[in-house]
Formats: structure tokens, sequence, C-alpha cells
């Protein structure tokens, strides 16, 4: 009969579980036997010795307290008497309740109950006599006195205590005894089981790791890919069929093997394919920073092949390496973010989008950089706004004189106009000047958005902007009868920065404020630092902004509708924003429809 391995486990492990159940409950019952021999000899002689020792240290006072008395210290003496005696019969009705050893013990303390009565009545016979009375020496010292009852008791007390000793000991005895037996038993049982676990221990080791060890062996040959290995069947219970079965499971990863291989193939070269009929530059790159897939776009824009280890250009590195380790993806969309490379001679520009690659548990695998190219939406762009700049540089020079004419006629230095007249003129001036604000507004744009016109920065004075801001803002806000205020606070940091620039983008707030602000109300300037930043604040009592159009503002050609009546271009406060993120900062505004509106700019302090 072919026994199984759970059979064979459990006929090995039995006698050793049967023994050591075995010897634990005789080791428990030894223990027991012991613990109750110890309490014993605690409970039953113990506290009689205690008892004893106590009643001859009291019987020792009160033979004193005698002695006191007869030396003239009366007071004391009978005090001493007193107090004594109580503690004796409370030890020694401890002692008659604790009789253990009979019929000696028992014998002994009937004895001393006769003894210490007839004592405690001599010697309060012995203080109910005068002090200095004779007859009180002869109660002591006579025969019998209190001096002979005295050792009578003290003999009695140490025969007591003597016979629970030797009970105390012959328990002792006992107990050694016992221990003694159980040790030496349960040395002979351990011994016997640790002979018993050596044998199983040896017929364990011997018939089941080998096979255990053959397979682990073959798991790591096909964990590296040697899918050849199998395990030879030694045995016919369950390691045998494990074996049987880990060898079909290899035989069956042999066949799945060469159809992935294929499969996998088929795929990756379907996507080499695809990838490679973009124009644009586009790699893959594992979580190492090795290049996976790259189209020839990007083998010849960035040197890189497959399976290479891909140093990113200088642009491209930090948000590389923010999607491998972040998963923060980079997708740039704006001109201001395109970043340009030399190929043929040429310069191109291309806007980087860079995603992270997961896999099914959220894990970053690689990712995927692909590079769009805008060269020639960057040209179309440039050339608008080259168009743009030239048109309204065009347009201002014949504005101009139309302004200069529109203001003589209305002055009438050339003749009388009639209220028609005066009414068209008034009405085409109003529309130049709007006009003439759109154009400057265009130049304003076009002079932002040309690289050669970059930011240059120097070190500024905050209150300087708005002092300057608020003098030219000074006449428009009077004609409308606009109060104009600048608030002056602590000494402000300085900040790093174009001034004209940057005196344009506080001018064109100030300008809206005045536009929208009715006559009687008034306009705030002020600024302040606060971590680590100036902050610029125009605040108006206008009409406010509704909440829907907050989001808006800062669109090119945005206006909120029907606010006011003067024409507006809708590019101020774009103007406004470029120039502050050119500045590394931010614009803000906060508006209540009915209690006026708060523009704020925010730069980074400091030179």
């Amino acid at each position: 009969m072919i026994w199984s391995l759970r059979r064979r486990l459990i006929a090995s492990l039995a006698p050793v579980g049967i023994l050591l159940a075995a010897l634990g409950a005789v080791g428990l019952a030894v223990l027991w036997h012991t613990g109750g021999r110890i309490d014993a000899i605690i409970k039953e002689n113990y506290v009689s010795v205690r008892a004893m020792d106590e009643m001859n240290e009291r019987l020792e006072r009160i033979d004193s307290s005698f002695q006191f008395a007869l030396s003239g210290r009366e007071g004391d003496a009978k005090a001493q008497f007193a107090a004594n005696w109580v503690g004796f019969e409370s030890q020694f009705h401890i002692e008659e309740e604790n009789i253990t050893i009979f019929p000696a013990e028992q014998e002994l303390v009937e004895g001393l109950r006769s003894l210490k009565t007839d004592y405690r009545a001599r010697g309060e016979r012995f203080y109910a006599r005068p002090s200095g009375s004779p007859d009180r020496r002869t109660d002591y010292f006579g025969k019998p006195g209190l001096l002979s009852q005295f050792s009578e008791i003290k003999t009695v007390i140490a025969e007591i205590l003597r016979i629970n000793q030797e009970n105390m000991f012959q328990a002792r005895d006992e107990a050694k005894a016992t221990a003694r037996i159980a040790l030496i038993g349960l040395g002979a049982a351990l011994a016997l089981i640790g002979g018993l676990l050596f044998g199983v221990t040896w017929y364990l080791l011997h018939t089941i790791p080998g096979p255990i060890r053959l397979m682990t062996e073959a798991a790591q040959e096909i964990g590296g890919g040697h899918l050849d290995r199998e395990v030879p069947v030694v045995t016919h219970d369950e390691l045998g069929r494990l074996a049987q079965a880990f060898n079909a499971m290899t035989r069956q990863l042999r066949v799945y093997r060469q159809t992935d291989l294929s499969r996998l193939l088929r795929a990756q070269q379907t996507a080499q394919a695809t990838i490679d009929s973009f124009p644009d530059p586009i790699l893959v790159v594992d979580i190492d920073g090795h290049v996976e897939l790259a189209n020839p776009a990007a083998r010849s824009l960035l040197g890189v092949g497959s399976s290479a280890t891909w140093i990113p250009p200088e642009p491209l590195r930090q948000p590389v390496h923010e999607a491998l380790t972040l998963q923060r993806p980079r997708l740039a969309e704006g001109f201001d973010q395109a970043i340009t490379f030399q190929t043929g001679g040429e310069d191109r520009s291309y806007l980087p989008q860079i995603r992270p690659i997961r896999d099914a548990n959220g894990d970053t695998t690689g990712a995927a950089v692909v590079l769009n190219d805008i060269t020639r939406f960057r040209l179309l762009d440039q050339f608008k706004s080259d168009l743009v700049a030239t048109v309204s540089h065009e347009l201002k020079t014949p504005l101009t004189s139309v302004r200069l004419a529109v203001h003589v006629l209305l002055e009438e230095s050339i003749g009388p106009l009639t209220a028609k007249q005066t009414e068209m003129l008034l009405d085409a001036r109003e529309n130049s000047e709007r006009l003439l604000r759109l154009i400057d507004h265009l130049l304003a744009l076009a002079r932002l958005e040309r690289s050669s016109s970059a930011t240059k920065f120097v070190t500024i004075d905050p209150m300087s902007i708005l002092e300057r801001v608020a003098t030219e803002a000074q006449g428009r806000a009077e004609d409308k009868h606009v109060e104009m205020i600048v608030e002056k606070g602590e000494p402000l940091p300085p900040v790093s920065g174009d001034p004209e620039r940057l005196a344009l983008a506080v001018a064109n707030l100030v300008e809206n404020a005045v536009t929208y602000t009715p006559t009687g109300g008034k306009v705030t300037l002020s600024a302040l630092a606060a971590d680590g930043r100036v902050v610029f604040a125009v605040a108006d009592t206008g009409p406010g902004i509704p909440a829907e159009h907050l989001p808006h503002v800062f669109e090119r050609f945005f206006r909120v509708p029907g606010q006011s009546a003067e024409g507006g271009t809708g590019l101020g406060l774009s103007i406004v924003k470029e120039i502050v993120d050119a500045h590394h900062g931010e614009v803000s505004c906060e508006s209540t429809p009915g209690h006026g509106s708060v523009f704020r700019i925010a730069l980074p302090a400091g030179v």
C-alpha cells in the first residue's frame, strides 16, 4: 500500500505529540502537587511559627513591665502591661484557629490557655497592690510567682514553635523528594522524545526535502527562461503528483511561449510602424530612461535609437523626470512654451507633449514624448504680429492728423459750427480716440509678442510706479470728477522688472478703473508686501463685475456687457496679463456687483 504524504506526516508526528501531551499532563500534576505542599506548609505551620514569635515577644514585654513597676516606673509599667496583653491574646487566638498537629499541638495549646489565664490574673493582682508594696516582690519572685510562670509559658511557646518548625521541615523534604522524582521522570521522557524527534526528523529530511529541492531548482531555471527543464518523478504520493503537474505546466508554457513570442513580435512591429507613420518626432522611454520606441523623425532630431539610454536635452530634462517619477504630464499649448532645435541648417519650433505611461495598477512604466512641429504656425503668428504692428503704425499717423483736424474744428478757430456739426464732430472725436486706444493696444501686444522685444529687468521702487501712473491719469480722472488716491504705507522692498512695461500694466488697470467708475466715485492705488511678494492693488467704486464674467476678464477683446457707454477695446486687461506673466507674477480680480472691483498684481520681491 502506498501511503500519502499526509498519512506519513501524521504517522511520524503522532507519537511525538502523544508523548508531549503525556509529559505535559505529568508536569502539570507534579507542579500542582508541589504547589499544594508549599501552600500547606505556609498555611499549616508558617502561620503558627509567626504567632509563636509574636507571642514570645509580647510575653517578654509583659515580664519587663513587672520589673519596671518594681523599680518605681508605675505609669509606664501599667501601660506596657495592658498594651502587650492585647497583642498576646490576638496571636493566641490565631494559634487556636490554626492547630494542625494532632494531638500534640492541641494539648500544648490547651496547657498554654490555662497558664496564660492564670498568669494574667496574677499580673492584675500584682498591679492591684499599692506601688512600693513588698507583696509585689513576693508575687513576682515567690514560688510559684510571676517569674516562674513566665518561664513555663515560654517553655510551652518554644515547644509549639519547635513542633511546627519540624513539621515544616518534613513537608519541605517531601516536596523536594517529589520534585526530584518528577525531574528524573521528565528528564527521561525528554530524552525519549528527543530520540524519537531525531528519528522523525531524519526520516522526513530524507523523504520530503529532496523532491522539493529538485522542484525549486527547476522553478528557478524556468523563471530564467529555461522552459525545457522537467522534474524527475521519484515518488507516487502528493509530491510525485506535484512533479507530474509541474512538468505538464512547463510543457504548456513552452507552447504558450511560441504563441506569445509571435504575437508580441507582431504587436511590436505594428507599434513601430504606427509611430513611424507620424511626421512629428515620437519616442517612448522606460522607467530607467532607455528608449523603447522611436520613429525616424525622433532619431534624426534627437539622435536616439531603440534600446539606447537617452539623456533628454535641457528643455525636456525636467518634464521627462517629473513624468517618470511623479506621473506629472507636460502638455505645452502656447508658443511661449515652445522649444527650438536646429536641424537641416534651420531652426524649428516644437511644442512638447510628455505623458506618463501607467500599468493596470497605476504604476509608472515609462513616458511618451511627442514633439509637435509648430514652425510654420509660429512663422504665421509672427507674420500676423508684424502685420498688425505695421498696419497699426501706418494707421496711427493719418489718425493723428484726423484727431488734430477734429480738435481744430471743435475749437471754431476757422469758423463757427452749427449744433449739428458740433454733435457730429464730438462723435467723430470720441470714435477717433477709441480707434487710437485700439491701435495703441494692438501695438503694445505686437511689441510684447516679438522675441526681439524681451523684458529687461532692473530694480524698481514699487511706489514710484504708482505715483507715475497716478500723475499721468490725474487729468482724465478730474475730467470725470473721479477722485484719485495713492495710499502710502510701510516702506516696500524693491521688485525686479521692466519699468515701462510695469507702468503700462498698472496704467491699463487705472484707465479701466476710471472708465467704469461713475462721477463722484474714487480710484485707490496701493501696494503692500506679503509672503515674499509685492502686491499692487487698484480699487474702484464702479458697478462691479458679475461672478460669471470674472474668469474671462483677462481674455482678449472681452468686455463685460452693458457697463460703460465709453467704447473700450477689450485688450487692456489681456495686455496686463501678458506683462505680468513675463515678470513671473500673478494678476487677479475680486469684485462684487454694486460695490466696485479690486485688481491685484503680485510680483516677487527682491532683485
